[in-house]
């Protein structure tokens, strides 16, 4: 329960920091992985979706995640979220291997299977996010709507 309440504090201290222009250090994989995600979730909101979940873990498999699941009107959309480098050898969209893509389509089907109300219309959306190596610059997000990984 106390490592819960801080994790809690630790990320509202993070997320009110990055809200007043203070970047993370992002030498450290986890400062990049939260900042990347908070991003892509304020990206999500400037265009209107509605964020249900972060970082969902399956009840039934606690291995299984989702960055993102959110709401466009009726359409449910899962969303991955790479955050990386922009000095990254391999894009966040091509960091994406076959294993990974299995992986997601294992968590969207808990998902689908562990939610009180199954949505009629579900899509995948991956946004990229490179995150400057240089103080100054602002990071680029791109947005990949209804990426085929279902099929």
């Amino acid at each position: 329960m106390a490592l819960k309440f801080l994790r809690a504090a630790r990320n509202l201290g993070e997320i009110t920091l990055w809200a007043s222009g203070v970047h993370p250090r992002l030498n450290n994989p986890g400062n990049r992985g939260r900042y990347g995600e908070w991003l892509g979730r304020k990206l999500l909101r400037s265009k209107g979706f509605r964020v249900i979940e972060k970082n969902w873990r399956s009840k039934l498999d606690r291995r299984q995640e989702i960055d993102v699941v959110c709401r466009m009107k009726e359409i449910v959309v899962f969303v991955e979220i790479r955050a990386r480098s922009e000095n990254a050898l391999v894009s966040g969209f091509s960091s994406l291997t076959r294993q990974k893509k299995k992986s997601l389509r294992r968590s969207f089907k808990l998902y689908l299977i562990e939610a009180d109300q199954k949505p009629e219309y579900y899509r995948f959306d991956v946004i990229e996010v490179d995150l400057p190596s240089m103080k100054g610059k602002k990071p680029q997000l791109f947005h990949h709507e209804n990426v085929a990984l279902f099929g």
